[in-house]
């Protein structure tokens, strides 16, 4: 981990989020129920739309930068948060613990989408529910293409972040039976080559 990454890209993760991820956000946490895992957690932007009834989760992630950053906002809104220093491939919980698993912008940059969310629906308990605000690969042609162009300078300039996943249908495809997702208006402005995917699978 270089400067770029441990003080630059949180920074910039906190300063130019599109004006439309708080309304997201919100949609994305309002049902978050019970024993909470939130996965990539970065630097603790969801923190402020969690439920009123929320006072307590779990939480893991990769890059330790980031940590102070949501440390300051899960103080601010009163939040108790379990930290853990991993990644999503290899979640260190035991089966059948949590009622809801959370994330937003993982998908894109995790290296095996299909482990980690093997590792969701693991984790998860029977009647538990994964939370997602990801983004994918668009469904307009003009999108995709421009999504394709830019994809190896987003990865560099975004720590890993891919604009041309398929995520919706990676979902699809996975232990999940139930997934449901909610149509959303595409963003604006350079935003739009990060086409929201916003839902929930059951277990």
């Amino acid at each position: 981990m270089g400067y770029y990454s441990n003080t630059i890209y949180p920074w910039l993760l906190d300063h130019t989020e599109p004006i439309e991820m708080p309304r997201l956000r919100r949609m994305n946490l309002k049902d978050v129920k019970g024993k909470v895992l939130e996965i990539g957690i970065g630097t603790g932007a969801n923190l402020l739309y969690f439920p009123k009834s929320i006072k307590d989760i779990t939480a893991i992630d990769p890059i330790p930068a980031m940590r102070q950053r949501a440390e300051n906002k899960a103080i601010n809104n009163q939040i108790n948060v379990d930290w853990y220093n991993g990644k999503g491939e290899n979640l260190p919980f035991a089966e059948n613990s949590f009622n809801s698993v959370v994330s937003t912008g993982l998908l894109c940059s995790v290296e095996d989408v299909n482990r980690v969310l093997n590792e969701i629906f693991r984790v998860l308990k029977p009647t538990g529910k994964y939370f997602f605000l990801e983004h994918g690969l668009s469904k307009d042609d003009s999108i995709r293409r421009y999504q394709r162009i830019f994809n190896g300078v987003n990865k560099i300039v975004a720590c890993g972040c891919n604009l041309t996943r398929d995520i919706k249908n990676l979902v699809e495809i996975s232990n999940f039976e139930n997934s449901e997702f909610y149509e959303v208006k595409p963003l604006k402005g350079i935003a739009k080559l990060y086409e929201p995917i916003l839902g929930v699978a059951k277990k």
